[in-house]
């Protein structure tokens, strides 16, 4: 009982957690503290590798993250394999050995942990063979991770299968196939699985068109936080698609995707300020939003200008 109510009290903080698993604050501490010594006699004594991880997961601590991995623990695989491809992410490119040498690491933590038949290894390791990252990139390798993985029932992974199929990638371009797996993604409450078959839906690629059936999924994709699913629920209101058109509430989507980066919804923006559509006309808040577009695409002058005393000062 203390591992599992240490356990539910640490994971609060990582969201993805169903209702009836939610706890107050008021319980959630009274898990923690009438737990914390009994987890930490289990790692400092015995050395166990969940308990490991549960303590570092609560401190924040990458060397007892380390000991959880060592002893194998799934969770602490994956999570340190994460770790280290941000790590990567973050470092110098120029710095090619320390790059290659922590997306190998992560590679091999996602590996162990796929060999214990754990479905997030087996979607990370999947990833690590799309993108190259620690291996050679191997679409089928990568495939049959996937695959393996949505046999378990990982959302995103039968989400990426549905987008292989859609995309003729490694298999054969198939739309009623991947609008199947879509379909399940999005029953299973994955926000890209939820974008993916309401597109399917709008556009009628697999399945008979449906725009009422694609709104609700595109909401619910949205309210689940996903920058694109937002940027196209804006665009369903700004040209009418299967809502009435309403340019304030299609910029008030394309704001809140623009914000968390996404570059077709600060276009989209861009589009709004040039014909007050929305929003008061400004070309110099178009020109604004069509910058940061560009910079987050990767164009490096856009970014330089953008940090540069040229940039004009909005109200």
């Amino acid at each position: 009982m203390p591992l599992q109510q240490y356990m539910l009290a640490v994971l609060q903080g990582q969201g993805g957690l169903p209702p009836s698993a939610q706890l107050d604050e008021a319980t959630r501490v009274k898990y923690l503290e009438g737990s914390r010594n009994r987890i930490r006699a289990l790692a400092e004594r015995r050395g166990n590798p969940l308990a490991l991880y549960l303590l570092s997961m609560e401190n924040n601590d990458m060397d007892l993250l380390r000991r959880a991995a060592d002893g194998g623990n799934v969770q602490a695989l994956n999570a340190l394999g994460t770790v280290l491809i941000e790590q990567a992410m973050a470092t110098d490119p120029a710095d090619t050995n320390s790059v290659k040498s922590l997306l190998k690491d992560s590679f091999e933590c996602f590996r162990r942990a796929a060999d214990k038949k754990d479905a997030n290894g087996l979607f990370n390791l999947g990833m690590c063979y799309m993108q190259g990252f620690g291996c050679r990139a191997n679409g089928m390798l990568a495939f049959e991770s996937f695959r393996t993985a949505a046999e378990a029932g990982h959302p995103e992974a039968i989400n990426n299968i549905g987008g292989c199929y859609r995309d003729g990638l490694i298999v054969q371009q198939n739309f009623a196939t991947s609008v199947r797996w879509f379909a399940k993604s999005a029953e299973l409450g994955n926000a890209y699985g939820q974008l993916n078959y309401a597109l399917a839906l709008q556009r009628g690629e697999g399945v008979p068109k449906d725009l009422t059936k694609s709104i609700e999924l595109l909401k619910a994709s949205a309210a689940q936080g996903c920058a694109e699913a937002m940027d196209v629920y804006g665009m369903c209101y700004h040209d009418g698609i299967g809502v009435a058109k309403d340019f304030d509430l299609a910029v008030a989507w394309f704001s809140k995707s623009a914000q968390l980066g996404f570059p077709s919804a600060m276009e989209n923006l861009s589009f709004c300020y040039e014909r007050g559509e929305g929003v008061e006309r400004s070309e110099m808040r178009s020109m604004l939003w069509k910058m940061r577009a560009r910079a987050a695409r990767g164009d490096k002058a856009a970014a330089e200008w953008l940090e540069s005393d040229a940039v004009p000062k909005e109200d």
